[in-house]
């Protein structure tokens, strides 16, 4: 015997919160937009000699990593390669394997030659010497003689 349904419009109906709700989420700019990645969560720190920036990148092999530099850009390209597993059915996917680029543009241009890079615990570290230029100075004053 089948089973019988009745329409009822109101069911599909939702209430204005919700529709607020989607009218916001779907008006700002989503991180991934037909599988292109528009932007990732970083932290820029300024020292005195130098910026250090951190980028999460977990699972993300120093293999996997090209950096690239110029005056006051920092290029950042990346690839997470995930596998599932064998046999396995996927419930949810909320990451997947992709590849990924990412431009930071610095408060001062860099001495590229002096950079460095770490990673530990999931976290890209970059640490970027200011060029010699980009560098506070203190001047001091002297009086003239008269």
């Amino acid at each position: 015997m089948a089973n019988l349904t009745r329409y009822n419009p109101f069911n599909e109906a939702v209430s204005l919160r919700e529709a607020m709700d989607r009218l916001f989420e779907d008006s700002f700019i989503s991180p991934r937009v037909a599988g292109v990645f528009r932007g990732v969560a970083a932290n820029l720190y300024e020292t005195p000699d130098s910026f250090i920036l951190q980028v999460p990148m977990a699972g993300v092999k120093p293999d996997d990593v090209e950096i690239t530099t110029q005056q006051d850009t920092i290029s950042l390209k990346w690839e997470t390669k995930l596998q599932v597993p064998e046999g396995a059915t996927t419930h949810w996917q909320g990451f997947q394997s992709s590849q990924y680029q990412q431009t930071f543009t610095l408060p001062a241009p860099i001495n590229a030659e002096r950079a460095e890079a770490s990673s530990a615990d999931g976290v890209l570290t970059l640490t970027l010497p200011k060029a010699e230029h980009a560098k506070a100075r203190t001047v001091k004053v002297n009086a003239a003689k008269s």
